[in-house]
Parts: structure tokens; C-alpha cells; sequence
């Protein structure tokens, strides 16, 4: 069985090339350039018209598909945007305390050390790091506000276990747990139905699910983080005939949301390229 027929544009476009890159850089499937086309072309016909699509039939089928590829039972809880260190911004925003109090492990990715390194400079965050295998140990001995830990690490391929232990330590008041699922995703089969209501998990389609840069998804659990202090206009959507100085949020993973720029690209390209490439 061949698939080839579905990445003729990126194949086409370097006849030559050998590709064996299984960690950098994918060949995109011909779906995500259709899905950036479509994008373009429903502004172009719909205008400021096109927010009742994006934000309607393309966003629930987007979510769709997220929830469906990780056995989440309600696609409502998932939010979308351009980069997963977007999420966690907001995430850290949500905590109350004036320095929260952060257990990693030792294997994450450049983004997630160099955010955390500078609020350590700051006095926002106190960072511990153990291996992997130490974790939940660890964890389960107290004192966090925030575990945060990849499915699987980048540097060594190496897949956490025991989500199972870690998301029994989360509570609406802490610690939360925050799982980067990015180099995981559509790589491994992944079932968080077990733990919906009680772990964030944050993942991208960059790597292994092919669809391009600027296609990140948060799926947050019901009851956690309400109201981050980082958010954009569309963290209210619902909410903008709230009179002037109320801050309103979504009830569900829009609560996360950023201003509409990276929408509509986005979630097209998710919305296009979702499942249906492995249907094809």
C-alpha cells in the first residue's frame, strides 16, 4: 500500500529528494495546503461574514477530530491556536499565587525550559526538574502547583507512563497537570478518556499528524482554570454584550482563546487534514 498519492505537492515539489526524517520536519499531505486555500477563499467570498463559519460548522468539525483521534468524550473543551506556548502562558496566568510552583521533568522541549528559566529569573516561577522516571514520585510526594511533563520527550523518545498516577494528583485547586502531548500526537496511540475531566493536554500538527505550523490545540478539563489573565477577545465570544469592564469567558475551552488572527488558517488546515488522510 502506497501513499503517496497524498503528498504529491511536497513529493513533486523536490522530485529527488530522500526523505527519512521520522523526527524533523514532515512532508505535508496535499490536505493542509487545501485547507490554507479554502481558508483563503472563504474570506475572500464571505468576509467579516466568514467568523460564522470559522466559528461554527469548521470549528466544531476541527474539534471533532482532535477529540476522535484521543477518545475525549466532549470536543467542546478543546481551543485552538498558533503555538502551544500560547497555552502555556495562559495556563500560568490562571494560577492565583504570586510564584507558582512548577515539577517538570528533566527531557522538555527548548520553549517549555526557556519560558520556565525566565520566570525562574523573575521570581514568578520555583522550578524543580526530575527525570522521567521519577516523576510521579516525586509528584505524589507534594508541594507543586503545576506538574508538567511531555508524553513523550523529544531528545530521547522516551514515553512517560503512568498518566494515570499523575492525574489522580489534580484538583481544581491545585496542583494542575499539564501534559505536552506535541511529540506523541498521531505518533502513538493516545486515550485520555480516562482522564478528561482532570489533565490539560496541549499538542500541535506539526510533527507526526502533518499538517503544517500553526495548527495547536489545548484540550483544558471543566472546572480548572476559569478565568485566565491572559486572553483575547475571543475568550468571550458569547460574551461580548456583557456591559463595559465585565470580563466574561466561554464556559469550555474557549476560555483560552487569543485574538482571531491565527483562527481561521488554523483551523482549517486541522479541519481538512484531521482523520480523513488515513481514510483516503
Amino acid at each position: 500500500m502506497t501513499y503517496k498519492h497524498l503528498f504529491s505537492r511536497a513529493l513533486s515539489a523536490n522530485p529527488h529528494r530522500l526523505h527519512f526524517a521520522a523526527h524533523s520536519h514532515h512532508l505535508w499531505p496535499d490536505a493542509s495546503f487545501a485547507g490554507q486555500v479554502e481558508a483563503w477563499e472563504d474570506a475572500a467570498a464571505l468576509a467579516d461574514h466568514k467568523w460564522d463559519k470559522v466559528m461554527g460548522p469548521v470549528w466544531s468539525e476541527a474539534q471533532q477530530h482532535v477529540a476522535c483521534e484521543l477518545n475525549l468524550p466532549d470536543p467542546a473543551t478543546f481551543a485552538f491556536s498558533s503555538n502551544t506556548h500560547d497555552f502555556l502562558v495562559r495556563i500560568l496566568s490562571a494560577m492565583p499565587m504570586k510564584t507558582v510552583r512548577v515539577l517538570a521533568s528533566d527531557g522538555e522541549f527548548h520553549s517549555f525550559r526557556r519560558q520556565m528559566a525566565r520566570w525562574v529569573e523573575s521570581g514568578a516561577v520555583v522550578l524543580e526538574t526530575v527525570p522521567a522516571e521519577a516523576l510521579v514520585a516525586r509528584a505524589e510526594a507534594g508541594g507543586f502547583d503545576l506538574l508538567f511533563a511531555s508524553h513523550v520527550l523529544f531528545n530521547s523518545g522516551t514515553v512517560l507512563g503512568d498518566l494515570g498516577k499523575l492525574a489522580a494528583l489534580a484538583r481544581p485547586e491545585g496542583p494542575w497537570v499539564v501534559i505536552d502531548g506535541y511529540h506523541g500526537f498521531m505518533a502513538m496511540e493516545t486515550d485520555l478518556s480516562a482522564f478528561a475531566d482532570c489533565i490539560f493536554y496541549l499538542a500541535g500538527g506539526y510533527k507526526y499528524a502533518m499538517a503544517g505550523e500553526g495548527v495547536c490545540f489545548l484540550h483544558a478539563p471543566p472546572g480548572f482554570a476559569p478565568r485566565p489573565a491572559i486572553t483575547g477577545w475571543y475568550a468571550a465570544f458569547d460574551e461580548l454584550h456583557l456591559p463595559p469592564g465585565e470580563v466574561g469567558y466561554a464556559p469550555d475551552g474557549r476560555r483560552f482563546l487569543a485574538a482571531h488572527l491565527i483562527l481561521q488558517g488554523c483551523i482549517a488546515s486541522t479541519r481538512c487534514n484531521g482523520c480523513c488522510w488515513r481514510k483516503s
